[in-house]
């Protein structure tokens, strides 16, 4: 999904940007660098149709007490391009498709005004990550040995090794107060994970009105594709 290869000179091919993000996802969530998964998630079988795989660049699960959560993200390296609003559309489809509770696209540049329109249409998250030193000293080629040079980096280097801005948050990773505007009644929580968790009061019910049953929040969770098991969750389709 989303491949591309060396942009603009530079030489930073999009496996060593996506290790990068790799790296960046499992310290700021709390997990470890192989609960970080690049995964081909199989397409809904459909009678008389061909077969197909969404490749996933970055697949992972957050659980809490209640449930766990499917999460995916599109990593672009860009060297002066900026993420254009079809792409996160395509991630949007991809999201539906393959029922992940949340989606995020990570690039190194930027987005244009209706790329970010579409994500906050859609509630993906858009963050910027760049390396603080010289991608293109990293190995080419092996992700294994990829993560080896990022992980000696990061025990030899004073600082981090990348930069980090939320341009819409969606899920955010940092700890920023609640923006400007919003309903008196939301509140946002730190996660021991690294991240936030936004809780809502719900309205009371009026006696006048007839009642309809709602999700609390108003929408529903759906489960996710198991790379282990061959299964998707929401539909009940077991693969073969």
């Amino acid at each position: 999904m989303w491949q591309e290869r060396k942009q603009g000179g530079l030489g930073v091919d999009s496996d060593q940007y996506e290790e990068l993000c790799r790296h960046f996802i499992a310290e700021k969530v709390g997990l470890s660098l192989d609960e970080v998964k690049s995964v081909s998630v199989p397409n809904a079988k459909r009678p008389g149709l061909p077969e197909y795989k969404h490749q996933i660049d970055l697949y992972w699960e957050t659980t809490d007490a209640i449930a766990t959560y499917l999460n995916i993200a599109n990593a672009k390296w860009r060297a002066t391009a900026r993420v254009e609003q079809g792409e996160v559309l395509l991630l949007q489809q991809v999201r539906q498709k393959i029922a992940a509770h949340k989606a995020f696209m990570i690039t190194s540049v930027g987005f244009t005004a209706g790329a970010l329109a579409a994500a906050q249409d859609d509630g993906i998250a858009l963050h910027i990550v760049r390396p603080n030193f010289d991608v293109s000293e990293l190995p080419q080629g092996d992700r294994v040995a990829i993560q080896r040079s990022l992980r000696e980096r990061a025990s030899q280097a004073p600082g981090a090794l990348y930069s980090h801005r939320v341009e819409h948050r969606g899920l955010g990773f940092d700890r920023e107060a609640a923006p400007a505007g919003s309903t008196a009644g939301s509140a946002v929580r730190p996660h021991a994970g690294g991240y936030e968790t936004r809780v809502a009061s719900v309205p009371s019910r009026q006696t006048s009105a007839p009642s309809t049953n709602r999700a609390i929040g108003g929408a529903e969770t759906r489960g996710g594709f198991d790379p282990g098991s061959g299964s998707r969750g929401g539909g009940g389709i077991v693969r073969k």
